[in-house]
C-alpha cells in the first residue's frame, strides 16, 4: 500500500485481460447453424455469472464475450478431451456455485 504526503493510505488498481481458450463440440450441419449452435450456451446470463464469480474473487470484469471459429483437422483425441472435460465439469459445477454464491441470511 502506498501513502500520500499527509500520511493517509490509498490503493492501486491493476488492469488487464483474462484470456480463456474455448472449445465445444457441435454436430455437422450448415456453417451458419453450426456457428449458432457453438455460441448457444454463451448467453448474457452466463456472461453475468462469470462477472459474479470474478467479482466474488475480487475482480471487476468489464466486457465479457466470446467468438468461436470452426477448427479444421480435428482429431478423435480432441473430441474425447472436450467431451470428458464437459462431463467432469457438469459433476463439479455445484462446488463452483457454492463458492461464488455465498449468502448470509438472518432469520428473526
Amino acid at each position: 500500500m502506498k501513502y500520500n504526503m499527509k500520511g493517509t493510505s490509498y490503493m492501486q488498481i491493476y488492469s488487464g485481460k483474462l484470456v480463456i481458450d474455448l472449445a465445444t463440440i457441435v454436430e455437422s450441419d450448415e456453417e451458419k447453424v453450426m456457428k449458432n449452435n457453438a455460441h448457444e450456451a454463451l448467453s448474457s446470463e452466463l456472461m453475468q455469472e462469470l462477472r459474479v464469480i470474478l467479482g466474488a474473487a475480487g475482480y471487476l470484469a468489464g466486457s465479457v464475450g466470446a467468438t468461436l471459429e470452426k477448427v479444421d483437422n480435428v482429431s478423435l483425441s480432441d473430441h474425447s478431451i472436450i467431451k470428458s472435460f464437459v462431463e467432469q465439469s457438469k459433476k463439479d459445477v455445484y462446488q463452483v456455485y457454492n463458492k461464488a454464491n455465498r449468502s448470509t441470511f438472518r432469520i428473526e
